[in-house]
């Protein structure tokens, strides 16, 4: 009888580890519960379907997202920051804005557990941000505006003064998108006298019109309000290609296609960290990343759901193109001297 309540008592104590084991495992993750506010850069429309998914996954918690550009949220949380007002739990913009969050100390560190065998390059090895999406960024023009045999070859041709007034560009005088592009190809391709070369003689013999939005330069490529521009979201191009809209990639020699990701930022103002954390966390999920991956249009941030997705950066590049991540750490550390210089030649 001594035997038998014994091993009783074992199995009893076995189910019970069993059990703790169990509970540990499923509770793994980040906890938590209320309203996460959220500041993103992408269209609401394409966070909705992953928003009423997450929704679904945690009912305890809600996420509030508010669409703005990189620089107006930017603004905006500095500015709430400052005057000691809420502003938002997480922050989702492209990797510019991101990083200029991380860099003016705005971000507390968390890393994601789903995101622990992501690639290096789609997190911050701080652990300030952390890739959720993809975003490309391309020349573009009009396809009944431009023939094919006078397509610029090199970004000199582009120079050429029969495109005075013709190009419309995004401001890469601004600190922003176009600023990092630009000093990454000068940095890692071009060089630093070719681009600057190339900068000050598109602005003498061309003067294009520069625009504060990426996303305006497809909409008036395509519109054939200019034949060209510089430099415009692919997921736009893919959209508006399959909307019947004659913009095309222009394919040069010497400019890549140019990528980053839209990361997501823990800000250290946050008011509810541990059901930010959960929104993160579910962010990177395969289930998510495949939601995400399905709008169109676009491009999924985790690789391994390729192909399970309707579209992707490699698919949407033209054969052969190469592809360039933005910025370099060199052009990161040089952000300030590169910014100056691009406002000089712009004579801003």
């Amino acid at each position: 009888m001594l035997a038998q309540n014994r091993n009783l008592l074992v199995a009893v104590i076995a189910v019970a580890i069993l059990a703790v084991a169990g509970l540990t495992f499923f509770n793994s993750g980040p906890t938590g519960s209320g309203t996460v506010l959220v500041y993103g850069s992408v269209d609401a429309e394409d966070m909705q379907t992953t928003i009423d998914a997450f929704h679904e996954a945690y009912p305890e918690i809600t996420i509030d997202y508010v669409r703005g550009s990189p620089s107006e949220t930017y603004t905006r949380i500095s500015t709430e920051i400052e005057a000691g007002a809420k502003t938002a739990d997480v922050v989702m913009l492209s990797f510019p804005g991101s990083l200029s969050l991380v860099d003016d100390g705005f971000a507390q560190v968390y890393r994601p557990p789903n995101a622990a065998n992501w690639p290096d390059e789609l997190k911050d090895p701080d652990g300030y941000w952390q890739g959720v999406l993809l975003l490309g960024q391309v020349i573009t023009y009009n396809t009944n505006l431009v023939s094919e045999d006078e397509l610029p070859k090199t970004l000199n041709d582009l120079t050429d003064p029969k495109w005075n007034g013709k190009i419309t560009m995004h401001d890469y005088t601004r600190g922003t998108t176009s600023t990092r592009i630009w000093a990454t190809i000068a940095e890692e391709t071009l060089g630093a006298e070719a681009t600057i070369d190339f900068l000050t003689r598109l602005e003498a013999n061309v003067q294009p019109v520069r625009q504060r939005s990426t996303g305006a330069q497809v909409d008036e490529v395509s519109r054939g309000e200019y034949h060209i521009g510089i430099v415009g979201q692919l997921h736009d191009v893919v959209k508006a290609r399959q909307d019947g809209a004659p913009v095309a990639i222009l394919e040069l020699e010497d400019f890549p296609l140019v990528w980053g990701p839209t990361a997501a930022v823990l800000l250290e103002a946050s008011e509810n960290p541990d059901a930010a954390k959960v929104w993160i966390n579910f962010l990177v999920t395969e289930e998510a990343q495949i939601l995400i991956g399905n709008v169109d249009v676009r491009f999924a941030a985790l690789p391994d759901v390729e192909s399970q997705t309707k579209h992707t950066i490699g698919a949407a590049a033209p054969e052969g193109m190469d592809l360039l991540r933005y910025p370099s750490a060199e052009a990161r550390a040089k952000h300030d001297e590169w910014h100056s210089i691009f406002k000089e030649i712009a004579g801003v």
